[in-house]
């Protein structure tokens, strides 16, 4: 910032919110050794019946692979340079939507999408449209969408 510069409140207002790390999945308010699936998947249906024509829905894809270990990095990651990975990654992913596509009554609505990990680039170009198409293709985008990627200089 600038010597001059004030701080806008309304930003502030904005991002003071106290939220679980997004690496985390699920995420850790959810952590619970006695958290049975068919109890997973009615708290699922209920807050998706509540946010995704209110709001709408966030989406946080985790794409764990990188070629080189960042020192900074605290996040899930599988370090190669073998990107054969990413077909069986994708097609896990993909399975996953569907699993939950099954569980939404409505169509959801995309209000933010974030591709973090690792480092999503390493997919190819091919693989992330394929990802994103799979996503986008059976969703509503909302008008006001955040859609972000995580990058490494050296990747992208």
């Amino acid at each position: 910032m600038m010597p001059n510069e004030t701080v806008n409140p309304l930003l502030v207002r904005k991002y003071n919110l106290p939220l679980p790390r997004y690496t985390s999945y699920p995420t850790v308010p959810m952590w619970n050794e006695k958290l049975e699936t068919e109890v997973w998947k009615s708290i699922f249906v209920k807050k998706f019946a509540e946010q995704n024509h209110v709001n709408g829905i966030s989406l946080y894809i985790h794409l764990p692979f990188c070629e080189s270990l960042c020192t900074y990095c605290g996040c899930n990651k599988k370090i190669t340079t073998n990107h054969s990975v990413e077909e069986e990654y994708l097609q896990a992913i993909e399975k996953e939507w569907r699993l939950y596509r099954q569980l939404m009554k409505q169509t959801p609505v995309i209000r933010e999408l974030h591709l973090g990990g690792g480092t999503p680039t390493f997919f190819s170009p091919k693989n992330l449209k394929r990802l994103l198409t799979t996503i986008l293709n059976s969703s509503i985008v909302h008008p006001r969408h955040e859609f972000s990627i995580e990058g490494h200089p050296n990747n992208t």
